[in-house]
């Protein structure tokens, strides 16, 4: 028995001695040349044996925060632990870091037959210096956003009647990059819709949804076309658009008339207390405020700084 505990602590003294901190290295993701105004990451990626873990580490040079992220991975039979931080640069320069010490707790777990154990050591490695440049974007690209975006047009229904108003909603997403703080979404002029500006009514840091109202006054079907949005293709490193499809409304069939109920929607106010009016404006989210006047199947109100005519079912949520 004394000659089988004295083989396990040999056994467990050789495995801790194995313990070891291989290497560490700077870099950014993506990597350089990195852009003005651009999100990315600067990177240090610690590399050790496959059962080793960072528990915790300190550097002499390079950010003075905790990084934003980490990830793990298996190469070659070591592990590689990487830490990021989320940069982005106002004006262009030439960043550097110099030589770095890094000192990591590193910690190994091993099972024998049922027995688990958890060595821990600190460990000590240098990074070598690293610089990038991060630069302005070529020509005309200047200023506008980075990365890779898709931009998408939906609408609450997508069939109407002349004088009906539809809810418009424009989705921005970055599949990499960050969306931009401003965006000019508008539509491209169509003959029969009058439309509302939008207005974002959600943001991250990799999406934004933006709403507008649309009165269709056509009486066939229309087509609505957003303005692409023009952005520095970080794969291509060129100024590329992005497009929504197009979406197209078409009038309701006698039949759907008939057998459908009213669709929902935003609720127009009228110039008259009509369905052919033209529409002024539509009911915001706070209640109107009657302005006196009222006739069959219609009140005048004041909403969203005009004042005109609603559907009285509509004000009690009827439909139009």
């Amino acid at each position: 028995m004394r000659g089988l505990a004295c083989c396990l602590l040999a056994a467990l003294g050789a495995w801790a001695a194995r313990a070891d901190l291989v290497s560490a290295a700077w870099g950014t993701e993506p990597a350089a040349p990195l852009y003005v105004g651009q999100a990315y990451f600067l990177t240090l990626t610690l590399t050790t044996g496959a059962d080793e873990e960072i528990a915790s580490f300190v550097i002499d040079q390079g950010p003075s925060r905790n990084p934003d992220a980490q990830r793990r991975e298996e190469r070659d039979g070591k592990r590689l632990t990487t830490f990021l931080w989320r940069q982005s640069e106002p004006t262009p320069r030439l960043a550097a870091i110099p030589l770095t010490r890094v000192v990591a707790e590193v910690t190994r777990v091993q099972a024998f037959g049922f027995a688990r154990f958890a060595d821990s050591s600190r460990q000590g490695v240098g990074a070598a210096a690293f610089s990038y440049d991060v630069v302005e974007l070529p020509g005309e690209a200047a200023g506008a956003p980075i990365g890779d975006f898709t931009l998408t047009l939906g609408v609450d229904s997508e069939t109407f009647e002349p004088g009906d108003v539809r809810r418009l909603t424009a989705t921005l997403e970055a599949r990499e990059g960050t969306v931009p703080q401003t965006l000019d979404l508008a539509l491209e002029p169509c003959e029969g819709v009058r439309v509302w500006p939008f207005r974002v009514v959600g943001r991250t840091d990799g999406r934004l949804v933006a709403e507008a109202s649309v009165a269709i006054e056509a009486e066939g079907p229309v087509t609505l076309r957003l303005r692409p949005m023009r952005a520095f293709d970080l794969g291509t490193r060129a100024l590329a658009e992005v497009a929504a499809a197009p979406l197209t409304l078409r009038p309701l069939t006698a039949a759907e008339k008939a057998s459908a109920p009213d669709a929902a929607g935003p609720v127009p106010l009228r110039f008259a207390p009509s369905a052919a009016a033209p529409v002024l404006g539509t009911v915001g989210e706070e209640a109107p405020v009657p302005a006196g006047g009222r006739v069959e199947g219609w009140v005048r109100v004041r909403a969203g700084g005009r004042t005109g005519w609603v559907r009285e079912d509509a004000l009690k949520g009827g439909g139009r």
